[in-house]
């Protein structure tokens, strides 16, 4: 369900001419790197892998998403997310027995922190020191295991970085407490005024497309994580702060800072 804060108008968003030329998928060394490695990998581990994911399914739905995006045939099209997965994954090979290693360890590991750092790192937006900060925070709570703290941390983090990037960029306008559409993107807004991330989505598409294939972004119902998110954020659900969440956002973040740092005013 989306909510009305979420969605104004199912109107056509204004077309920014000067931006669809920008049609290029950003594809980074770390997805090229998986999507080569989902087409090499054993039978014998994709189906470990395949395992895994749909086990965890049992507490968080989305694995279940991400295990039909890597079971595909050999040169389908696989979403961002799975790919970045598929990255991480790789740290069981660091262990002699795989029957020991916990795909949702690996935030804890350095090889993910690393990375999300690095990713973070070559950013250029407002506080980002203290995003930083927040981060390294969000990192902590994930290993204490304090998920009703870290879940809403990660849900505000992609948010924010989203906010930054369309004020960087020229697409937002702050005024005050408020954003204004600066190009009337969205269709319906009273005084151009953004209140929502679903609005944010909508004009990200406009400074880019690859932004549309990026889960976190997607304010749909293709995924429970992004259905719950309101009322994990107003409080009215309090059944999905577990690991398994966790672990789905901080993906999510990764992919997401990971194509960001791409983009240059």
């Amino acid at each position: 369900m989306i909510y009305e804060d979420d969605y104004d108008d199912d109107r056509p968003v204004k077309r920014i001419s000067a931006n669809k030329a920008q049609q290029t998928q950003f594809g980074s060394k770390i997805l090229k790197q998986a999507q080569q490695y989902l087409e090499d990998i054993s039978a014998q581990e994709h189906a470990f892998l395949i395992k895994t994911l749909e086990q965890l399914a049992n507490e968080e739905a989305y694995f279940q998403t991400l295990s039909n995006e890597l079971n595909q045939p050999v040169g389908a099209k696989v979403a961002n997310d799975a790919l970045n997965l598929l990255h991480f994954w790789q740290a069981i090979h660091q262990f002699e027995d795989v029957k020991s290693f916990n795909l949702l360890d690996v935030i804890n590991g350095e090889d993910f922190q690393r990375d999300l750092l690095s990713a973070f790192d070559q950013l250029e937006i407002n506080d980002q020191e203290e995003r930083r900060k927040v981060l390294l925070e969000s990192l902590k709570l994930y290993k204490l295991g304090f998920y009703t703290g870290c879940i809403p941390m990660l849900y505000a983090q992609l948010e924010g970085l989203l906010t930054e990037v369309l004020l960087k960029h020229g697409f937002l306008k702050q005024q005050g407490n408020k954003f204004v559409d600066v190009h009337k993107i969205v269709p319906g807004l009273k005084g151009s005024e953004i209140k929502s991330l679903w609005h944010k989505s909508k004009i990200a598409c406009e400074l880019n497309p690859y932004f549309a294939e990026l889960a976190a972004y997607k304010m749909d119902t293709s995924s429970t994580v992004t259905m719950t998110r309101h009322n994990i954020l107003h409080g009215t659900d309090v059944s999905h702060f577990h690991q398994g969440r966790s672990f789905v956002l901080f993906i999510w973040l990764f992919s997401a800072i990971g194509f960001i740092s791409t983009l240059r005013a």
